[in-house]
């Protein structure tokens, strides 16, 4: 007499939520299969153990399925793993193929089952709770009420509409939102949703990401947007429409005045509690886990730095749920320090440390040299003035300010005041003058009473322009666009025009007041002057068309003001 097969669904995760019949079929089965190398590595196994004695005693049968959509190599590993269970129903030993969830939702089980029942064996389904019925309960709400309809989608959506053109080695996923908010913001949504081309992916990345009532304007975005010419202006255009590419790829540049440090804050590394992971969130892991898998790309998961020993506890329980799934988790958040939105000097030691990592574990070809990559390089350029905006204006120093100043090409007013000296300035110190020098900048420290110098200064340290009045006097100063277009040290030289700013015109400005002399750096009809006594700044980024920054250092005074 032959042994009879069992599918067995083992429920979401919780071993509670195992139905009475599937722990009674486990027990009264020698022998269990899971879709596994061994019961080590099947999740379901783990499940199952939870609530029934004994497992480790029962025979195990580790039959694993290779993650490809080839058909062939599927038939015929469905065929193979069908005779190693009959080779223990002719030995009449009943089986329990152990599957996650319900062995009729989306399971290897079922192809099994049809080749052993033609084969003559009996077998039978045992059903479990899948996963989206898990989640609708814990959110408290049913998944279709009246006439609705249900479809269930086994994939993430932006996910699998990039794998529709793309074959990658390895997805690269942040886990930070698996805190599990039921929405995500609706500008957030927007950003993520609005550019995917339609497809079933939209529609569902639609229905199941956004709340009811705010559809119909991802449906038909002219709702949302069909007002918003009443308030374009020339940079939002230049921004949508000036760039032929995004030259970052995704990446949205902060840079933020903030020196952080070189490694995580001690209460992130040491935190050992753990918060669990959502339900909601933990439904798309699996998704994106099982998608993934079938489509034979690797997932890595990631959490790039952001300094906050609460989250912390809810990444420790993401780290147990890679070991479980058996795939990566990099989490920087124990290595560098940081805060939610890092600006571009740290962003770039993570790109290293995440590149590092896929250098390690991936044979990369260096593209650098091949043509086809070229503008890679050329859009590089655009990062580094980024970054050189974020040094610049993490420099608290005069001295390490101005020397930063004097190697870069921007566009640089200066105003020196002297506040209300009556005889030989002895407010701007030495030091000061010194700064100056190194900018080309040589006022008449002697004047006596009350002075203003200002000056304008392009490719770091020549002087285009500049005065010294005790008087109303302003001088104007075009940038030409050929000049202003131009990128020094980069190998951006063939798209420079392409990404250029407009001319502008800067005003140096001295006005006499009755409490005294006033400057102004005009750029339109924006003043930018800080009008501190002492040194003022204002920097400007001619390639980038964007205002780096404006300071001021106090007389005799070599750490920043503002």
């Amino acid at each position: 007499m032959s042994g009879k097969l069992y599918g067995v669904g083992v429920g979401p995760g919780d071993p509670k939520l195992m139905t009475y019949l599937a722990v009674e079929t486990i027990k009264n089965c020698p022998v269990i299969a899971v879709p596994a190398d061994g019961k080590e590595h099947a999740i379901s196994y783990k499940i199952a153990s939870g609530i029934v004695k004994d497992m480790d005693q029962k025979e195990c049968l580790g039959l694993s399925s290779p993650m490809t959509k080839d058909r062939k190599i599927l038939e015929k590993n469905y065929q193979k793993v069908s005779e190693e269970i009959i080779k223990k129903l002719d030995e009449g030993k009943n089986v329990a193929y152990l599957t996650l969830g319900d062995p009729t939702v989306y399971s290897t089980y079922i192809y099994i089952q049809r080749i052993v029942k033609k084969c003559g064996y009996d077998a039978e389904i045992i059903n479990g709770v899948p996963s989206f019925c898990a989640v609708a309960a814990k959110l408290g709400d049913s998944l279709a009420d009246r006439s609705e309809q249900l479809h269930i989608i086994p994939s993430n959506y932006d996910i699998k509409e990039a794998l529709k053109h793309q074959k990658p080695k390895a997805i690269v996923l942040d886990v930070f939102t698996v805190y599990g908010a039921e929405y995500e913001e609706e500008g957030v949504n927007h950003i993520n949703i609005d550019d995917l081309p339609w497809s079933m992916n939209k529609v569902q990345a639609i229905r199941n990401g956004v709340p009811k009532d705010l559809q119909y304007s991802f449906f038909l975005t002219l709702t949302k947007y069909h007002d918003t010419w009443n308030t374009l202006d020339e940079s939002k255009i230049e921004s949508s429409f000036y760039h032929k590419r995004n030259v970052y790829r995704g990446y949205s540049p902060f840079t933020v005045r903030h020196a952080y440090g070189e490694t995580a804050p001690d209460e992130v590394v040491m935190q050992t509690e753990r918060e669990p992971v959502p339900d909601r969130a933990r439904l798309w892991l699996d998704q994106i886990v099982e998608l993934t898998k079938e489509e034979g790309v690797d997932l890595i998961l990631i959490k790039t730095p952001n300094g906050n020993a609460d989250r912390q506890k809810l990444y420790n329980s993401v780290s147990d749920y890679a070991k479980e799934k058996d795939i990566p988790f990099v989490n920087m958040n124990t290595v560098f320090d940081g805060e939610a939105h890092i600006n571009v000097l740290q962003a770039e030691k993570v790109s290293k440390y995440i590149g590092g990592y896929l250098a390690a574990h991936y044979k990369i070809t260096d593209k650098r040299k091949d043509a086809a990559y070229a503008d890679w390089a050329e859009d590089s350029a655009y990062f580094y003035r980024k970054k050189a905006k974020c040094e610049l204006i993490s420099t608290d120093d005069l001295e390490a300010y101005t020397d930063f100043l004097s190697q870069q090409d921007y566009v640089t007013m200066v105003a020196v005041k002297s506040g209300d000296a009556a005889s030989e300035n002895t407010l701007i110190s030495q030091e000061q003058k010194d700064c100056l020098a190194a900018l080309g900048l040589y006022p008449d420290y002697t004047m006596n009473g009350s002075w203003c110098y200002l000056a304008l200064v392009r490719n770091g340290n020549e002087p285009v322009l500049q005065f010294q009045t005790q008087t109303e006097q302003t001088e104007s100063y075009e940038l030409p666009y050929e000049e202003g277009c131009l990128i020094t040290n980069t190998a951006a030289k063939a798209s420079e025009k392409e990404f250029a700013g407009l001319p502008h015109s800067f005003t140096l400005q001295s006005s006499l007041q009755e409490d005294g002399l006033h400057a102004a750096f005009l750029m339109g009809e924006d003043n930018y002057c800080l009008d501190q006594d002492g040194i003022n700044f204002f920097v400007y980024d001619p390639l980038l068309s964007e205002i780096v920054e404006f300071t001021a250092f106090a007389p005799g005074e070599t750490e920043v003001l503002h």
